[in-house]
């Protein structure tokens, strides 16, 4: 198999086809036409190739383009759904596109890809476009990807979103570089640091203030704040769950007399050359109670801790109910938050240009490790995408700090606010991640709906393998005459199992063409990019971040991808001398603590940012453009395809999450009859859960 990809020019830009077993197609004009009506936005984009002649050759590739949009079609009880129930839902079908789920059940992905047609085959099917997954997959599941198949995680991006492993890898940095890594509370890991942090305190009845969190945990749980010396050596730890304890920051910036934290929506295409992009909105998330530090008040949650899961019951919390409300409520939009500091003389531009350099160099802190494994994987450079949740904190001088950063942030839609954006967020990743639409390398999958076409003898060979066609309610008539053709003509087939030497490690293409093929990605992503913004590399964030990178990357491609773009060396011109002033300036909140008050020099590196930094503040959901009546809509149940092993593995999960239901229900009656059956069953119900995940 070929690995060497296509690069053909489009009215300036330069794109890429993924079919790299496709030979190459003569040259000549190219022209994009579009697969949808007319429009500000379409389902998919077609490259076609014209000769001298005028004749149309073969198109070249298409990929699909995803829209929020496109739920109200496919919707129960909405306007828009009866106008024409397929229009967005005919392409997947026609080109049988699917997608698996591992340890994730998240609605927003499946309403998504349901609303464009994607068929969603079981986990043990091979045979998908597109992956997601709440977990990493190992090297050896790795190694069996195809150039066309897509996985929402990259290798080893563990190293930022384990709690003990970011704060690794930042003291790492920070020894390093220790003028611009001053954005992470200084911490502990327990129980290896733990002698240190005690000795600091031996003697004292009191202490600073700490905040501990469980290495491996999220959405609050396990979360306490520590004031006295004898509540760390209570922390229960060891090799295997670690905690991190990290100093408690007393000076946070409130809003109303509350404590809030951002969550930033980050999405990184490529950590080796580092392609990243950071959503224009994201999440503004209150603690329910006005922040004090009263003595004995450490323990309520309510005023200190600002997660969601651990507020959202409570009887003071506001929900919002409107979209369009964007700072109304204990959530809001980043974007209300952003203007509502600016109303009281705050310079916000500058403060997320900040949150853009910590986003930056948390990346790096971690880049040569991801490149290390995605090339021992032999991943094609267009196989990973990753859709990160950095989480800050703003103290009093409008210094952002970073808390932590979430592998697989929240999807949940409990709230119209959170629909219209987390919809917008998931359709602009997919479309950086350009899922191509290769047709025929799924063939073999069938819709559950679809399966009495084929003999039983092939049923469980379907359920274990992964392939399907268009389903019988595709509205083309020629999809369905050759669905049915080609679930027959695979049914005698054996299901595909791939080994590591089935595939060509696509991990050894020179380095030339991963840059060709990075560049060419940057130039298509303007169209595709949508509330992204683009925040490495810009013009200047090589020379910014040059020591970082020469220290952490081997072979320096963002250097290579940095003269691919440009057309110059990065090593050569007036901003190729030390940066290092620019990050104290960066680090040093209460001095700079505008964009006037810093050096001209630092001005003109920067500038770029600060000019795209508007798009933050500006308004997002404008009155009357509500997507939702309230949250995420149902779906027709004809659009939501399923092979018959992914109903048949739904059905056992429903079973499983009853059983654990009923099963968390006795146990809370016997608690209540008997206070000691907690600790003496203990070791019973950790059996439980081990067999029983939903536990």
């Amino acid at each position: 198999m070929s690995i060497c990809a296509d690069y053909q020019e489009l009215d300036g830009d330069v794109c890429i086809s993924d079919d790299y077993s496709k030979p190459k197609l003569p040259k000549g004009a190219l022209e994009r036409i579009s697969l949808a009506d007319a429009g500000a936005h379409s389902e998919a984009d077609e490259i076609v190739d014209t000769g001298e002649d005028g004749k149309v050759q073969k198109p070249k590739y298409k990929y699909m383009k995803f829209i929020p949009e496109a739920i109200k079609y496919s919707a129960i009880g909405h306007k828009f759904a009866t106008t024409k129930p397929d229009k967005y839902t005919q392409i997947g079908r026609e080109y049988n596109m699917c997608f698996k789920m591992l340890r994730s059940d998240s609605k927003l992905i499946k309403t998504v890809l349901s609303s464009y047609g994607y068929l969603q085959c079981s986990r043990r099917n091979n045979d998908v476009n597109l992956i997601w997954s709440n977990t990493h997959l190992s090297q050896s599941v790795l190694r069996t990807f195809l150039p066309w198949q897509r996985i929402n995680h990259f290798p080893r991006s563990v190293g930022i979103t384990k709690k003990d492993l970011l704060h690794q890898n930042l003291s790492l940095m920070c020894t390093k570089f220790p003028i611009g890594f001053d954005f992470f509370p200084k911490s502990y890991i327990f129980p290896d640091d733990k002698a240190i942090l005690l000795a600091k305190v031996a003697g004292s009845t009191t202490m600073k203030p700490h905040i501990s969190k469980p290495a491996a945990s999220s959405r609050g749980r396990g979360i306490s704040i520590l004031n006295k010396p004898s509540e760390l050596s209570a922390i229960i730890c060891d090799e295997r769950s670690k905690v991190l304890v990290s100093e408690y920051i007393t000076n946070p910036l409130l809003v109303d007399r509350k404590k809030f934290d951002l969550r930033i929506y980050v999405a990184v295409m490529s950590f080796h050359p580092m392609i990243a992009y950071m959503f224009n909105d994201g999440l503004a998330r209150f603690a329910v109670g006005e922040y004090t530090e009263e003595i004995g008040d450490w323990d309520d949650v309510s005023k200190h801790l600002t997660n969601y899961s651990l507020h959202k019951n409570n009887k003071d919390f506001i929900k919002n109910n409107d979209a369009a409300d964007e700072d109304v409520g204990h959530k809001w939009t980043l974007s209300g938050l952003l203007r509502n500091l600016a109303a009281s003389g705050h310079d916000t531009k500058l403060l997320m240009i900040r949150i853009e350099d910590i986003v930056v160099k948390t990346l790096l802190s971690i880049q040569s490790q991801v490149a290390a494994a995605s090339r021992a994987a032999g991943l094609a450079p267009n196989s990973c995408f990753e859709l990160f949740g950095f989480d800050i904190l703003i103290d009093t001088d409008l210094k952002p700090w970073l808390l932590e950063v979430n592998l697989s942030p929240s999807l949940a839609c409990d709230a119209p606010l959170d629909s219209v954006l987390k919809t917008k967020v998931i359709c602009d990743t997919l479309n950086l991640a350009m899922v191509p639409l290769v047709y025929g390398k799924n063939s073999r999958n069938v819709s559950a709906g679809e399966e009495e076409n084929i003999n039983d003898d092939n049923d469980l060979a379907s359920m274990v393998s992964a392939s399907s066609g268009p389903t019988s309610r595709s509205t083309s008539p020629v999809s369905n005459a050759s669905s049915a053709k080609k679930s027959r003509s695979f049914a005698t087939t054996p299901f595909r199992r791939y080994t590591a030497g089935d595939v060509r490690p696509s991990g050894c293409v020179s380095s030339s063409t991963k840059i060709k093929t990075c560049a060419s990605r940057m130039k298509c992503d303007r169209l595709r990019k949508g509330g992204f913004i683009r925040i490495f590399p810009r013009k200047n964030t090589y020379y910014m971040y040059k020591d970082i990178i020469t220290e952490t990357n081997v072979q320096n491609l963002d250097n290579l991808l940095y003269k691919e773009v440009n057309g110059v060396d990065p090593e050569v011109g007036d901003l190729a001398d030390d940066m290092t002033f620019v990050h104290s300036e960066l680090m040093s909140c209460d001095e700079y603590n505008s964009f006037d008050k810093l050096s001209p020099v630092t001005q003109q590196v920067l500038k770029e940012a600060y000019d795209e930094a508007e798009a933050y503040e500006a308004h997002k959901h404008l009155n009357g453009t509500k997507l939702y009546p309230r949250a995420l809509p149902k779906l027709r149940p004809e659009t939501r395809r399923r092979t018959l092993s992914c109903v048949a593995t739904d059905e056992q999960r429903r079973e499983q999450r009853i059983t654990a239901f009923l099963a968390q229900k006795s146990v809370l009656a016997a608690v209540a009859k008997d206070p000691d059956y907690q600790f003496t069953q203990a070791a019973e119900i950790a059996q439980e859960r081990k067999q029983n995940p939903y536990l």
